[in-house]
């Protein structure tokens, strides 16, 4: 609760006694016992002034008996009296030319309105009076001032309150039940039984048992429900629980409304309420219909609920105003004032129209109230007693707002500003704002109402700074409003005061003569509700919540492009003397914003209060520093209540702030994460750097190992390569020395384990995942600076990626190539042993010499030693075209003469002469600069099976080296005769060689080739000879068809003659036209008349050809008749003597 308003006795100790009175402008009427009209002028306050009556004009004899009620119809000048039961309407500026209404006799109660209504279309200020009278109802209307129409309209009973809720319509209430009065049809309509027993029964929902005194409409989401005291609620008697039947509530079938109240007879009540409302009272329940006569069930859902029953209503713009008797109904004084303070009398109740909530509850010490009205709109309010005026004023609606936030009743300052009539239109809305500002931060530091606070952020389109400054410095960082106190709970905001703990024991204070007002602490002495003592993470999930729907707002704007994102941002008033500089320029540059020093008047709102010292501006805030912000705040969220979350968040595009998040998560050890943080920031370096330290540290964890720095390579782009080259080598190395040393400790305890192996992986298999594989990035590699680079480490790992790239990337480099052959020749020299090479390499590279077309092979044999590796040397002269020294060797050094052979298949279609080469090598002594290795195996023994006897001598040695080439050579003529001539078989074989089945079976085929050419040349001849004679025929046969064109030949289509140069179609005779001779004619034509007639079906259907006149022939000789007319046009020669040409 709070003070809406101070009640001054404005006229004391009349000596009449007041029965009525009314209010307009600035006038006061009040209407005696006596039958006297007294006139005031009312005078506002201003200064140090109080607001005055002063006396106008006594009209003594106004009326002969007690004046009942006094109304003003101020827009038609009418004065409306009652007294002794007739209505007497009188010039209200005058009070003068009294005009009784005879047809009001018996009237107790009236009612006036004044509003504009359209009447046929056309704006019209109508005034109705209405009076009952003996169960009828009487309404008299005056249009634009000037009286127009009587109606009356029978009444069932009797009338004990009446209302307009609009300018056709009436709302009535009577001893039993509300009606409404259709004008000016007169149509009846009950609303709903007026007595609480019959109403509890139709709505059949009661607020179980509360007492009506003790009971009051909370606010909504307010910070505090206002109440009663304690004295009020222990007057209150419990409500009724006699039945009664009722009827006529269907439409209130679905309203739930709190019953209670004092079990004495209570007079209905309805009163006008701001905004076309009518609000009905019976006993303590009141419930508000609209100018339709419908209920406000959507702006009131629950009926307001006074502490006593009211006699008398009226209203301002925020508040109801009811005055009440004593519980027991007699309205006397108390006798003393000890007895004044333990029978506390609250006569004036006021209560917040929009919230229902009770605000005041004033006491009047001289007497208790008997009516209350309002003037001016209700800007005046007047409360009556028998003998005393008071003036209820307004307290300024600052101090109002402020008393209602220091209570953290932040629903009911919102209604206050947007019912106030004293605040202006523009600042109303920006007002609201402002104290729902206030209002979300006390939910969410105050009430552990975190879902509702950042809701209401939401809706109020706050920066997330605002709701992030309401966390501890561990999450809000520099943006934290106050220091961390407890893990789980926040500290009070200090926004309230204890002036309600030390008033409730405060003495009622007595001024004799003067009424007094009771603090709202006295009468409500609860004490403000103190912070909840929250878990620590709702507020964390909900603050998460929250920031992460707030970034998909800025990933929005992000993909938009935008570079600003529109925000709400509190700034503060730096003027304000309440406020430090220093701390409002700090605040001012968290959000972003800076103002002067000097706030211009005219920019400040006129309602200040010290509460609401800020304004709300609509800003452009970067969206990139925002999403930084937001960014960092949820990192630092999910460390303290969901770590599982930080991959998710890290791993991809993120706008956390690195140096924070960097020493945030360095501190929790969430290592991995950090390396996530690291590669979307693309500061990879750091992270390598991180996960080669952790690898080699033994208390690494799950990023122990080499195995996570060479996934983390594969991660990298190819931009990136240098930085992979560097930190690759680190788990090469390692895995090269683990090799090592598993291969002298081969077959010994301590091995490493899987698990282990897992972590420390292989080189080739580092080489397989991060240069080896089928990544993009990998291909994009500068292969050879790989190949250097592996080739430098291991000549084994680079022909493995060597040979990777060939097969699958088929790369053509000449210089990849060469450094294949360097590999191997480098691994082959580099492993050799009291056995030899390794086979297998040579395997090898012999099949990569053969296969590779891109190598340089002078750059191979270079690297060849001299007098090893002859087989791979045999290759490369290949290569070279020096096929006689490559077979040499491989007869003579190698002492392979199969290999010879595979050689000359291998090369025979490049070189056809390479057997005739190998065939002269085998009946040739070995050249000189060829090392004999043949005749040393010869001496041994070990060249062949059937050969082991040792040959000591040269010319044993000789005579088993001729004896296996001559047979070799045998098989080679015998084998291979179709790439060996006879004629250089013959040159080459010597004289005395034997004559074998090899060499019978090699002249046999030759001669059949032999035979085989000379036939096939023979039938190519005669083919010859055929084609030309038939070409010979064909000529002569088309040259013996020719026409003859001379001067006097005339076209048969214009019989016109053919001249010299003319264009003319020659037309082939069909196979049965034929001449008077027996010869076939060609018809001859103009080729225009041609072109004219070609869609006749004896032209159209035939093949022309054109020609141009140049000569004089006569036709002569025939076409064939077997011929089509298209074969004909298609073979037709180029005659000689003009031009032809088929159309």
């Amino acid at each position: 609760m709070h003070n809406a308003f101070n009640i001054l006795p404005v006229l004391r100790q009349l000596p009449v006694r007041i029965e009525s009175a009314a209010a307009y402008s600035d006038r006061l009427l009040l209407g005696t016992s006596s039958g006297a009209l007294l006139v005031y002028r009312a005078t506002e306050p201003g200064g140090d002034k109080q607001p005055q009556l002063t006396l106008l004009e006594t009209k003594k004899a106004f009326c002969r008996r007690s004046i009942e009620q006094l109304s003003v119809i101020k827009e038609a000048g009418v004065l409306v009296c009652l007294a002794d039961g007739l209505v007497t309407l009188y010039d209200l500026h005058t009070l003068s030319n009294a005009t009784p209404l005879a047809n009001t006799k018996g009237a107790n109660v009236v009612s006036v309105h004044t509003a504009v209504d359209h009447i046929d279309g056309i704006p019209t200020l109508v005034s109705k009076l209405a009076v009952h009278a003996k169960r009828k109802v009487v309404v008299l209307e005056w249009r634009d001032a000037e009286f127009y129409k009587t109606f009356e309209h029978s009444a069932a009973d009797k009338i004990i309150a009446m209302q307009f809720a609009s300018p056709n319509l009436l709302a009535l209430a009577t001893a039993r039940e509300f009606l409404t009065l259709q004008l000016p049809r007169g149509q009846w309509d009950d609303l709903f039984p007026a007595d609480t027993a019959s109403l509890r029964t139709v709505v059949g929902v009661a607020m179980g048992g509360a007492s009506g005194a003790a009971t009051d409409s909370p606010s909504s989401g307010s910070g505090s429900q206002a109440t009663t005291t304690a004295a009020a609620s222990a007057q209150a008697p419990a409500p009724s629980t006699s039945g009664g039947g009722g009827g006529g509530g269907g439409m209130w079938g679905s309203w739930a409304i709190g019953l209670a109240g004092s079990t004495t007879e209570a007079k209905a009540t309805i009163a006008r309420m701001p905004g076309e409302k009518l609000l009905l009272c019976h006993e303590d329940i009141g419930v508000f219909i609209n100018s339709a006569g419908k209920l406000c069930h959507r702006e009131y859902t629950e009926p307001i609920v006074f502490a006593r029953a009211p006699t008398e209503i009226t209203y301002t713009s925020s508040y109801a105003i009811a005055i009440s008797q004593e519980p027991n109904g007699s309205g006397s004084e108390p006798a003393s004032g000890d007895s004044r303070r333990s029978q506390a009398r609250f006569n004036v109740e006021v209560r917040n129209i929009a919230t229902q909530a009770l605000v005041q509850s004033l006491y009047l010490s001289e007497e208790a109230p008997t009516g209350i009205i309002n003037g001016s709109g209700g800007k005046q309010v007047w409360a009556i007693g028998s003998h005393t005026v008071w003036r209820l004023m307004p307290v300024p609606i600052q101090q109002q707002v402020e008393e209602v936030l220091s209570a953290g009743q932040y629903d009911e300052a919102i209604s206050l500003v947007a019912q106030s009539d004293s605040i202006l239109e523009s600042e109303k809305q920006d007002l609201t704002i402002k104290i729902r500002w206030l209002r979300a931060r006390w939910l969410f530091r105050d009430q552990a109402k975190y879902e509702e606070a950042l809701n209401e952020f939401t809706d109020l389109d706050a920066t997330p700074t605002e709701a992030i400054a309401l966390c501890p410095e561990r999450i809000a960082g520099d943006l934290a409003e106050d220091d961390e106190s407890n893990v789980g709970s926040f500290s009070d905001s200090g926004d309230g005061d204890d002036n309600g703990d030390n008033a409730t024991d405060a003495p009622v204070a007595e001024d004799a003569g003067a009424d007094e007002t009771l603090p709202s602490a006295a009468i409500s002495p609860k004490k403000r509700s103190k912070p909840k003592q929250v878990i620590w993470k709702e507020a964390l999930y909900a603050l998460m919540r929250y920031l992460t729907e707030h970034r998909r707002v800025l990933q929005r704007a992000i993909t938009e492009n935008r570079r600003e994102q529109e925000y709400v941002v509190r700034v503060l008033f730096q003027d304000d003397e309440d406020q430090n500089d220093d701390e409002n320029k700090a605040y001012n540059e968290k959000v972003g914003r800076s103002r002067s020093s000097t706030v211009d008047d005219d920019s400040l709102p006129h309602v200040r209060l010290k509460r609401l010292a800020f304004s709300l501006e609509r800003m452009g805030i970067p969206v990139a520093a925002m999403a930084q912000v937001v960014d960092t705040t949820l990192l630092k969220v999910y460390l303290e209540c969901s770590p599982g979350l930080l991959g998710p968040l890290l791993r991809v595009k993120n706008y956390c702030d690195v140096e924070q998040s960097e020493g945030l998560l360095l501190e929790h050890k969430r290592y991995s994460e950090l390396v996530d943080l690291y590669h979307g920031k693309g500061l990879y370096r750091n992270a390598l750097q991180l996960l080669q330290s952790q690898g080699k540290s033994s208390e690494g964890g799950l990023l122990r190992g080499s195995y996570p720095v060479v996934r983390y390579l594969l991660r990298l782009p190819a931009e990136q390569f240098e930085l992979v080259l560097e930190y690759v080598k680190w788990p090469i190395q390692v895995g090269m020395e683990r090799e090592k040393s598993l291969t002298e400790n081969d077959g010994e305890s301590g091995s490493d384990s899987s698990t282990d192996s897992e972590d420390w992986p292989t080189p080739s298999s580092i080489v397989s995942m991060v240069f080896a594989d089928d990544r993009p990035a990998a291909e994009l590699f500068p292969r050879l600076r790989v190949a250097t680079f592996l080739h430098q480490m291991s000549s084994r790992l680079a022909i493995q990626y060597l040979s990777y790239v060939f097969e699958n990337w088929g790369d053509k480099t000449p210089a990849l190539h060469d450094d294949m052959v360097a590999s191997y020749l480098d691994l082959l020299t580099g492993s050799t042993n009291n056995t030899g090479y390794d086979g297998d390499l040579r395997t090898k590279l012999q099949r990569f010499l053969r296969t590779s077309k891109f190598y340089s092979p002078e750059k191979a044999l270079a690297r060849l030693p001299d007098n090893e590796l002859f087989e791979e040397r045999a290759l490369v002269l290949s290569r070279l075209g020096r096929h006689d020294y490559a077979l040499n060797l491989l007869v003579f050094g190698v002492s392979n003469l199969t290999l010879a052979e595979q050689y000359c298949v291998d090369n025979v279609g490049e070189h056809p002469a390479v057997f005739v080469l190998l065939l002269g090598i085998l009946v040739s002594k070995p050249p000189p600069d060829i090392v004999d290795r043949e005749a040393d195996m010869i001496r041994e023994g070990s060249l062949y099976a059937s050969e082991t006897d040792k040959h000591e001598t040269e010319a044993q040695v000789e005579a088993v080296r001729q004896k296996l080439h001559r047979r070799f050579a045998a098989h080679l003529l015998s084998v291979h005769h179709q790439n060996i001539p006879a004629a250089d078989a013959l040159r080459i074989l010597p004289l005395d060689m034997d004559f074998s089945s090899d060499i019978l079976k090699y002249l046999r085929s030759q001669l059949c080739a032999l035979d085989q050419a000379m036939r096939s040349t023979n039938i190519v001849q005669n083919l010859r000879v055929g084609a030309d004679q038939q070409a010979k025929r064909q000529l002569s046969r088309l040259e013996s068809s020719y026409v003859i064109i001379t001067d006097t030949r005339t076209c048969p289509q214009c019989l016109k003659r053919i001249g010299s140069g003319t264009a003319f179609a020659v037309i082939p005779p069909s196979p049965t036209a034929t001449s008077k001779s027996g010869s076939v004619s060609h018809a001859v034509v103009h080729y225009s008349c041609w072109q004219r007639q070609k869609s006749a079906s004896n032209i159209a259907n035939k093949d022309a050809n054109v020609v141009s006149n140049n000569s004089d022939v006569e036709p002569n000789g025939n076409e064939d008749d077997d011929d089509n007319d298209d074969d004909r046009a298609a073979k037709t020669p180029a005659w000689p003597g003009f031009q032809l040409k088929w159309a």
